[in-house]
């Protein structure tokens, strides 16, 4: 599997953009395996006006259902940045899981690593707006 190929096109907007970049900045001490996948995405994002995206975009503060792998069970999730506390049901995106599902459209699907550093497939099957 060739990952890059296989990542789908993300769009973040303007305003989640410049703060993803500074939390970027500050987990590649806390987390440089985390900031390291954050940095590429948001190099490959297409950025727009936050106004300009489809409802259909996961973004901060989104409420996402997600399935990780084809045959596991749906998971709804809301992405959050790393300096909110984290609640149930909360998904931060300090974390592979919120750096995969970040920017993505409903329908999309995104390899990611678990922690262990096996690729699983998530797939997004639902998007609600922040």
């Amino acid at each position: 599997m060739n990952e890059e190929a296989d990542r789908p096109l993300i769009w973040i907007g303007r305003a989640d953009y410049g703060r993803l970049l500074r939390a970027m900045d500050r987990l590649a001490v806390q987390a440089p395996d985390v900031s390291a996948f954050l940095s590429c995405e948001l190099e490959r994002a297409i950025v727009r006006p936050q106004e300009d995206l489809p409802q259909t975009i996961v973004r901060m503060g989104s409420r996402v259902l997600f399935r990780r792998d084809d045959g596991q069970p749906s998971e709804w999730g809301e992405l959050v940045y790393p300096d909110q506390p984290l609640k149930d049901g909360q998904i931060t995106v300090a974390s592979p899981l919120g750096v995969a599902l970040l920017g993505l459209r409903e329908g999309a699907r995104m390899p990611c690593a678990d922690a262990d550093g096996t690729t699983r497939w998530l797939s997004v099957e639902r998007v609600l707006p922040a």
